[in-house]
């Protein structure tokens, strides 16, 4: 059976057409959502398939699903109301999402078609990495905790890290450093931390997104700065991360270039990114009592020499040393860490469609 995985995002549609038996890719693209909106962009996508017919299933990505979905199910109403309600948690992607679905829906009526989410690989963090230190009514009422994201690609990249040293029963810490930017603890296979947390904004610094700071910072500016609440949540998620700081670009290209031309806010930013990504491995590698693999991907990871360079600078003490000639070589699934270091620094091309086809197989399984 041939699965068609849609990855809908706020800006781009990645569609991939892949045959379940062997993995293979048989069509992928990346439709621009900005000129035909997500509906539009399913149709765009569609167009490139050259037999519909070839599609027995359509896998979706969904970024939250909140308590309820701890793993892929088929889609429903009822499925399409719960992510339409979590949009709150995830507004730059769930409704990106349910858009997409929907219209995938409407033009592939007669196969089934399955959500995965992108919280699900880490509903396994214990109470005490997923309970925020809040009334506990919260948590149990209002459903506030930890939920994590990106685990489509944590869950690839932390199993193929194992694979790529020959240890199934490992301890991984997987960096996806792209426009949005996570770090996950894994031991054999299963999540037990990661830096998002009740939405995608906690943690490391990102392209728009702040990451983590003082929640009383938020107050003051609130209170003492006339700020209001939907400005900002502007700011926070639109305004803030690389773009805030260096002034340049969301994007780490021209931001690492600005530096090297002598802008001193953009080489501010980059700093500070590392200086996050730094700190953040290190708290992963103590909660798992060491590390095995260190995981560059996404595409400041897999593509950012100079970033990774500057987060392991410093983590010799983790028993993580980088070769820096390998490191500036730039191979996708490769090794670059020297050949004396006990940890292995790995660069890994993530495959978020690969995730959503397993857990597609697996929800029909069922």
């Amino acid at each position: 059976m041939n699965i068609l995985v849609l990855n809908a995002g706020s800006s781009t549609l990645k569609y991939s057409l892949l045959a379940s038996a062997d993995e293979r890719v048989l069509a992928e693209g990346t439709v621009e959502v900005a000129e035909h909106g997500h509906g539009g962009a399913v149709a765009r996508a569609l167009g490139e398939i050259k037999d519909l017919a070839e599609i027995g299933a359509v896998g979706h990505r969904v970024v939250h699903g909140g308590r309820r979905y701890t793993q892929g199910v088929r889609v429903t109403p009822e499925v399409k109301a719960a992510i339409a309600e979590l949009s709150a948690l995830a507004p730059l992607h769930n409704p990106a999402a349910l858009e997409s679905l929907v219209a995938a829906e409407k033009a592939l009526p007669g196969v089934p078609h399955v959500a995965v989410f992108d919280t699900a690989f880490h509903a396994t963090l214990a109470p005490e990495a997923h309970v925020y230190p809040l009334p506990y009514a919260w948590y149990t009422d209002w459903g506030v905790r930890r939920y994590g994201f990106h685990g489509l690609s944590h869950a690839y990249c932390s199993a193929r890290a194992a694979a790529m040293i020959g240890r199934p029963s490992c301890r991984v810490v997987v960096c996806h450093l792209g426009n949005g930017c996570s770090v996950s603890a894994v031991r054999d296979g299963r999540s037990v931390d990661t830096s998002m947390g009740f939405t995608p904004m906690e943690g490391l610094m990102m392209g728009t997104r702040c990451g983590s700071v003082d929640p009383g910072l938020l107050l003051y500016v609130l209170r003492q700065r006339g700020l209001t609440a939907e400005a900002l949540d502007g700011v926070l998620n639109h305004e803030s991360g690389l773009l805030g700081v260096s002034g340049v670009s969301s994007d780490m290209r021209p931001v690492l270039a600005a530096a090297k031309a002598g802008n001193e806010r953009a080489r501010l930013a980059v700093d500070i990114f590392a200086h996050r990504v730094r700190q953040t491995v290190g708290a992963m590698t103590a909660t798992l009592g060491g590390v095995d693999a260190l995981v560059f991907t996404a595409g400041i990871g897999e593509h950012a020499a100079e970033v990774r360079e500057k987060v392991c600078a410093g983590l010799e003490g983790l028993n993580l040393e980088l070769d820096r000639s390998a490191n500036a070589a730039r191979k996708p699934d490769a090794d670059v860490a020297t050949t004396t270091s006990r940890g292995r620094i790995l660069l890994i091309a993530t495959r978020e469609d690969l995730s959503i086809l397993r857990e597609t197989v697996r929800a029909l399984a069922e």
